[in-house]
């Protein structure tokens, strides 16, 4: 019984929920059959998705910080390297140019000028002599590049980025440090981020000095930031003073006294994790950190375009920091309805174990009368199956009655036969006896002798005929009665299968055509198959020719394959309607119940012939005018039936 869940009326929640908790505190055994398994699944379930959600953010993050820090690389890997192929590419042309000529109108002048105003970032670009002195310099700030007066021009000889390049050799590249502009000795305000390039020149063995690049780095720094997205894009020096922190306040801290604010000292662990590898990854309570130590340079080694690189003033770490609220903030969408889920969950199953214990409730009270309703019906099935059982045995006993007179009738030629026999050979002695009386003579007893002689072997003969069978009808006898395989010639066995295929009765107007091939030999059970035969004539003699004074009923036996038989029973009758054609193998199903119709033979045929001797049965059957009419039964039996369980592989040849 399947129970149906509805949801109670709102007028009827007060008593559902009294009788729900009864039937939940009654039933609780049975309703935690059903819910422990989602309860467990729940438990372990909430947790490890809570998990995954966290982990799932926290991935996530960790993807775009790592691609943060590819990215970054590649930028600052990109800027550097194309200031090193400019920086190159001035000191390759200025060495074409005399030193003694800069004048403003001067080939070099001119290419200083326009290759100022092809790069805006580069705030000053110089050539200095052998000695320091500016020997040209082009200023780009705020407006188009102009040239420096005379005047203006200073001598460099004390700062680094002069000192450090001019005993490079040719195609060399300087690299300074990336610090705050100073203009006589104060940073610049506002503040000017500057990074300085530097090549020597050589004017065949001569050196001519060197030119110099200033780099405002601000741009740099503007297009990290445009990177970060949800991780902070962070630069350290080799000293460990921000470039780029996390805060402004982080940033440039040693030119712009702010003592503290420096990497080494508010993340120690992570400093010391950056001393040891150029490369790697950090956590702490903050976030998740990622850095790379920049190599300077390389790509311009790579490509041959430098010969030496110095940077190792420049020393550039670049960092990536993912905050531990961001990951937070990324799952907290993700936890909250996993929440609300549960909480949702939860009251869902509670309210389907209150309304399941309240069927359940109602299926017990059901239960007692639907156990009384199915007692009763067992008990009506069982009597069915004892009258189906009894019906079955009347119809092989009504089968077995017509078998004995069929073999009555048989024997009543060859017992007449010897009753006249024997009748005459008592007449014989009589007048043999009486002769005695009156004087035997010598052709007297020859005669009487010839007589008894003849009539003792007619009487002989029929005795011989009635013993004969006798016989058969004793195996025929015994197939009924057992269930045992034997070999059986179709030939043979199917005229004795029914008595009244050896004395056709022609007087009904049916004909009996019997169309036998030799040589068809069957390992099967004869029983069964003769009460199959039996059941099929029987079915045809009683339907097929009803209202008719003339028909032909036929049975043929011929081989099928190497492994089947085929045999036919076909009639020339009215035919079944196609309506009862698919019914007619249904227990009880006949269209004479009124005159004494079982419904059970051809039920039985088809029992035997598919489950006991192991092969199929069909009916084909044609119906009203035009053409020919008739039923045909075909049964596909196999040469070597199978072993029933009961007999095993036993059998009677």
């Amino acid at each position: 019984m399947q129970a149906t869940l509805r949801w109670p009326r709102r007028d009827n929640i007060a008593e559902w929920a009294g009788s729900s908790w009864y039937a939940l505190r009654r039933h609780w055994r049975r309703l935690a059959v059903f819910i422990a398994p989602w309860l467990l699944v729940t438990a372990a379930g909430f947790p490890l998705l809570w998990y995954q959600i966290e982990e799932s953010g926290r991935s996530a993050l960790i993807g775009k910080r790592d691609q943060a820090l590819i990215q970054g690389s590649d930028l600052l890997g990109r800027t550097l390297d194309r200031l090193g192929r400019d920086v190159l590419f001035l000191a390759d042309v200025t060495s074409r140019f005399p030193a003694n000529d800069v004048s403003l109108n001067s080939g070099i002048a001119q290419v200083y000028l326009a290759f100022s105003n092809s790069v805006p970032d580069y705030d000053q670009v110089r050539w200095l002599g052998p000695a320091g002195d500016e020997l040209l310099r082009i200023n780009h700030r705020g407006g188009p590049a102009v040239f420096a007066a005379a005047n203006e021009l200073q001598n460099k000889a004390d700062r680094p980025y002069f000192a450090h390049s001019i005993g490079l050799p040719a195609s060399a590249v300087y690299f300074s440090t990336l610090d705050l502009n100073v203009e006589h000795g104060v940073v610049e305000n506002p503040i000017q981020p500057m990074l300085r390039v530097a090549s020597p020149v050589f004017r065949g063995d001569k050196k001519q000095g060197v030119v110099v690049i200033n780099y405002r780095a601000q741009r740099l720094l503007d297009r990290l930031e445009k990177l970060e997205g949800d991780a902070d894009l962070l630069l350290v020096n080799q000293e460990g003073y921000w470039i780029k922190g996390l805060t402004h306040e982080d940033d440039w801290a040693w030119q712009l006294s702010r003592p503290g604010h420096n990497l080494k000292e508010q993340r120690p662990g992570l400093w010391k994790a950056m001393q040891s590898a150029d490369n790697g990854e950090w956590e702490d309570d903050s976030g998740y950190w990622a850095f790379h130590r920049f190599p300077v340079g390389s790509g311009l080694l790579t490509s041959g375009d430098a010969t030496m690189i110095r940077g190792d003033e420049l020393g550039l770490t670049i960092l990536v920091h993912v905050d531990n609220h961001e990951v937070i903030a990324r799952t907290i969408r993700g936890k909250l309805i996993l929440s609300a889920l549960a909480i949702a969950l939860g009251l869902m199953m509670l309210a389907v174990a209150l309304r399941l214990a309240g069927s359940l409730e109602k299926e017990a009270s059901h239960t007692r009368a639907l156990q009384e309703a199915n007692q009763a019906l067992s008990d009506t099935n069982q009597q069915l199956r004892l009258t189906q059982k009894e019906l079955a045995r009347a119809e092989r006993l009504s089968s077995l009655g017509l078998m004995v007179a069929g073999v009555a009738h048989e024997l009543n030629t060859p017992l007449g036969s010897a009753t006249l026999t024997l009748s005459k050979a008592r007449q014989d002695l009589a007048g043999l006896e009486a002769r005695l009386t009156e004087g035997l003579r010598r052709s007297d007893l020859e005669a009487y002798l010839a007589d008894s002689n003849a009539s003792l072997a007619l009487a002989q003969e029929a005795i011989r005929r009635s013993t004969e069978l006798i016989q058969r009808f004793k195996q025929v006898a015994v197939d009924r009665a057992t269930i045992q395989r034997r070999k059986i010639e179709l030939g043979d066995f199917i005229p004795d299968a029914d008595p009244r295929l050896r004395r056709w009765d022609i007087s009904t107007g049916v004909r009996l055509e019997l169309e036998l091939d030799p040589g068809l030999v069957l390992l099967t059970y004869p029983g069964p198959l003769a009460q199959v035969l039996t059941n099929l004539i029987s079915n045809a003699l009683s339907h097929a020719f009803s209202g008719r004074e003339h028909g032909c009923l036929r049975i043929r036996a011929t081989g099928g394959d190497l492994h089947h038989v085929i045999i036919t029973v076909a009639d020339d009758g009215k035919g079944i309607a196609e309506t009862e054609l698919s019914r007619i193998f249904e227990p009880f199903f006949t269209t004479a119940r009124n005159s004494g119709g079982t419904g059970l033979g051809l039920h039985i045929v088809h029992q035997i012939v598919t489950e006991l001797l192991g092969g199929t049965i069909s009916v084909k059957s044609t119906t009203g005018a035009p053409g020919p009419t008739g039923t045909t039964f075909t049964l596909h039996l196999p040469i070597v039936a199978p072993a029933t369980p009961e007999n095993g592989d036993s059998l009677v040849v």
